[in-house]
């Protein structure tokens, strides 16, 4: 009678991780599942990471994984400055079909950004139709008022996203006719 022969191989997935835009200071993860896709249990001996913004946790190693036995690691983006980012989650293990597996991570840091939203009540008694309205806006103690639409909308609300934070700001809407 013949020998079966036991292997130890593993399974990951995804074997890329991309976290897309990410806004600093709002931390997005995402996972990887390792499995043991052999007929031989593997042993999982480290996870090691580089690159800036990245961390890891989820599981305690070295872990040994029994066939068919998964294992989750989570992969935490918080960048801490703008633009893209890189880095790699290296796995090593007993495996013999992936003993050093590489997942590469990608992200880019996004800069915060602020908006004022406005809104305001249509004139009731006007004998002149509305068209629309113009948003002016003044840093805060000035009376240096600027339009920020010079398109007149025709809604009463506007997202002022050119702010900056910490800053104090005055507005005033004025309605506009057909002419």
């Amino acid at each position: 009678t013949g020998t079966l022969a036991l292997t130890s191989t593993l399974s990951v997935a995804p074997t890329t991780l991309a976290f897309g835009s990410v806004t600093i200071g709002t931390p997005a993860t995402q996972t990887v599942t390792l499995t043991s896709t052999g007929t031989a249990a593997v042993t999982i001996d480290a996870a090691t990471l580089s690159g800036s913004g990245f961390t890891l946790s989820g599981a305690t190693l070295p872990a040994t994984l029994a066939p068919n036995q998964t294992l989750t690691l989570s992969v935490q983006f918080n960048p801490t400055v703008t633009g893209p980012a890189t880095g790699t989650l290296t796995i090593t293990s007993t495996a013999t079909n992936n003993p050093t597996a590489t997942i590469s991570l990608t992200g880019t840091g996004e800069a915060v950004q602020h908006e004022v939203d406005l809104s305001w009540n249509a004139p009731v008694t006007s004998t002149d139709p509305v068209a629309g309205y113009h948003v002016y806006r003044a840093p805060g103690g000035s009376s240096s008022f600027q339009l920020l639409n010079s398109i007149v909308d025709a809604v009463t609300t506007y997202a002022d996203k050119t702010v900056q934070s910490g800053s104090a700001y005055t507005y005033f809407v004025k309605s506009v006719d057909g002419s």
